[in-house]
């Protein structure tokens, strides 16, 4: 019997193969890569892309890109909080200049990775208006193969 017909398998486009494979943990352990990215992100790699994608919405971002971020931004907060208390005062009146203005430099550009972390799910960004699913989706691992988003996020730090 004659078939004048493709196989649906020729016709469906196939996504981008991932690479699976196993990688090491911090402490030693053999863990199955699913096409996530093998290794982390490193700190001073999070703060630069973070700070070069300042208001860069679109794309996906790896939990290490925007937890080193975070990380960083408590850190410094934390030492400008002090520096205000040491030259404006201790009391609760008293104001916070280095801080208030550290608070605004980096607001769009943690929102802006915590909605590329979201999009790292498939998920759209407005759902960091849910207050615990958000944090849900910024903890979880997000999706192993591409998505709506872009392709998985490879913890490498893109020179623009």
């Amino acid at each position: 019997m004659s078939t004048d017909y493709e196989p649906i398998g020729s016709i469906i486009e196939k996504p981008e193969t991932v690479v699976f494979g196993t990688s090491t943990s911090p402490f030693g352990v053999v863990i199955s890569n699913t096409g996530r990215p093998a290794s982390m992100m490193t700190f001073t790699d999070s703060i630069i892309t973070v700070l070069s994608k300042y208001v860069d919405f679109s794309g996906r971002a790896s939990r290490s890109e925007y937890w080193w971020a975070y990380l960083a931004t408590v850190i410094v907060g934390f030492g400008f909080g002090i520096i205000d208390s040491i030259l404006f005062g201790w009391e609760y009146e008293d104001p916070m200049w280095l801080s208030d203005i550290f608070n605004l430099v980096t607001f769009l550009p943690l929102l802006a990775a915590a909605v590329r972390r979201i999009h790292d799910h498939g998920k759209s960004g407005w759902f960091i208006l849910v207050p615990f699913y958000n944090l849900y989706l910024i903890i979880a691992d997000g999706q192993p193969q591409p998505n709506l988003y872009g392709q998985v996020p490879t913890n490498v730090r893109v020179i623009p």
